[in-house]
């Protein structure tokens, strides 16, 4: 069991009703990994749902054997592997931790039949996956103007510009 202050801790958690925190707490594990521990391992099925309370985690693809690039750093607060709760899905990168960190953690098969349980838990955290997708888009969108600000000559290049800050 999780303490419900850690839960609050969570940026995805931040809307939910109290009720809803005791559930998740029931079914949610603390555990405490090392620096360089896998949490996630490309092309291979994922069954676990992450909230970091404390320490960062990479989330890395590997362009070569030799070359890996880091697509994102996870900060305490946040969350990863949301395709734990998609049946079937296979991760297309690699979570691993960058120091000791301190997490939460759910199953993705235990989180499914609680949502059928208990829709008002299902939209919630839809909401909450939806709004940390929205960010991480809106992220992507001002990275891309930024690059085609410091580099206007790839303006030419881009048939429909004002679509790629689209609000979705």
């Amino acid at each position: 069991m999780v303490k419900i202050e850690d839960l609050k801790r969570i940026n995805l958690l931040r809307n939910f009703p109290d009720h809803l925190f005791e559930i998740i707490a029931n079914e949610a594990n603390l555990s405490i990994f090392g620096a360089d521990t896998k949490l996630i391992t490309a092309k291979e099925q994922g069954d676990t749902f992450f909230m970091l309370i404390m320490g960062q985690v990479a989330i890395k693809r590997e362009l070569t054997p030799e070359i890996d690039i880091i697509l994102d750093n996870i900060q305490s607060g946040s969350s990863f592997g949301t395709s734990a709760l998609i049946k079937g899905s296979i991760a297309n990168y690699t979570a691993v931790c960058q120091e000791p960190c301190e997490v939460i953690t759910l199953s993705g098969g235990r989180m499914k039949q609680l949502f059928k349980e208990n829709h008002e838990l299902a939209y919630y955290m839809m909401l909450g996956v939806a709004k940390q997708y929205k960010k991480y888009l809106d992220t992507r969108a001002q990275m891309i103007m930024k690059t085609l600000d410091e580099h206007p000559e790839f303006k030419e290049e881009i048939n429909d510009i004002e679509n790629l800050t689209l609000v979705i």
